[in-house]
């Protein structure tokens, strides 16, 4: 058995559904006033630390990534033959990070 939507039968609600829409209006309205309110006041402020780690950053991007100047000596200290080179030791490290590569 259906029951169709329909006014017949029915209280009128006129009044109480225009009283329920004008109590969500103003609530609305209230509620868009104290947000506003809310807003105007925020603030935000970062600590010493905060501050810090930030001019860290910049001085960070600032640097190269490669000291240039500290390659072109060693390059030229290799050459010369005054540089000490280990290959046992760099053969080593070498494996190591190979491993550490076919762990990932």
């Amino acid at each position: 058995m259906t029951n169709p939507i329909s006014n017949i039968n029915r209280p009128a609600t006129d009044s109480l559904t225009s009283n329920a829409s004008k109590s969500r209006d103003k609530t609305s309205t209230d509620t868009s006033n104290s947000s506003a309110a809310a807003r105007s006041e925020d603030t935000v402020s970062l600590s010493a630390e905060s501050n810090q780690v930030q001019q860290l950053q910049q001085q960070l991007e600032s640097l190269p990534e490669i000291d240039s100047q500290k390659v072109e000596s060693i390059k030229q200290e290799i050459a010369k033959g005054n540089y000490p080179l280990d290959a046992e030791r760099i053969a080593e490290n070498l494996i190591k990070l190979e491993k550490a590569l076919l762990e990932t």
